[in-house]
């Protein structure tokens, strides 16, 4: 189910990238890959009812990538980065980039890619 949910979250983080709604995309993009994590952690049975922002990430990075090395350790960067912008996003009047939001929807979509049954 959390793989659906990321799924579904990066593809309306396309459509708002495509309508240039700069938070949304960004937001959505933070989400597909929250979602996602879990999905991966599942996978190797790590499973928890539910999940906080920063120990998901935590939990990521050392089981996924330190330890298992099943993800490059841009994922865990990625992630850490996504969350920083998905914060301004949904924070800070200045919000961010196109760019910036281009990255986070670009990186949410190699992370799901390589998910277990994507």
């Amino acid at each position: 189910m959390a793989l659906r949910y990321a799924q579904e979250a990066l593809e309306a983080a396309q459509v708002c990238l495509d309508r240039q709604l700069d938070r949304s995309a960004t937001s959505r993009a933070y989400y597909a890959m929250f979602w996602a994590a879990p999905a991966a952690l599942a996978s190797v049975g790590i499973q928890r009812s539910t999940w906080s922002h920063s120990g998901l990430q935590a939990s990521f990075v050392a089981e996924l990538i330190r330890r298992r090395k099943h993800y490059p350790a841009t994922f865990g960067q990625h992630l850490h980065r996504v969350l920083q912008l998905r914060l301004d996003a949904d924070y800070r009047s200045e919000g961010v980039s196109h760019r910036q939001e281009t990255a986070a929807v670009r990186w949410a979509a190699e992370c799901i890619a390589a998910m277990p049954d994507c």
